[in-house]
């Protein structure tokens, strides 16, 4: 799979984990995967966080991955805005 592909594949899955998790009444700036991790800390979905972890078994824990890969999305995110002086709003 070519690297625009792969990272465009990558994308869709990210947006389809965010609405999903969205729809469940989650935060929608973070992936399901992180709600669960997050939720685990808590001592809650346990099970769910087992069932996600198994599907992507490749990575070792991918719940507490996806906390940091989100976290780490969101503050670029954040700092993407904050250094964009050209963007002026007008007033409605």
């Amino acid at each position: 799979m070519s690297g625009k592909l792969r990272n465009y594949s990558n994308n869709v899955f990210i947006a389809l984990s965010r609405l999903l998790n969205a729809i469940l009444g989650g935060n929608p700036s973070l992936t399901l995967s992180a709600r669960a991790g997050l939720n685990y800390r808590k001592g809650q979905w346990i099970q769910r966080r087992w069932l996600i972890n198994r599907l992507f078994w490749l990575q070792q824990d991918h719940c507490e991955f996806a906390i940091r890969l989100d976290t780490d999305r969101n503050q670029q995110a954040i700092q993407a805005v904050a250094q964009d002086k050209a963007i002026k709003t007008q007033p409605l």
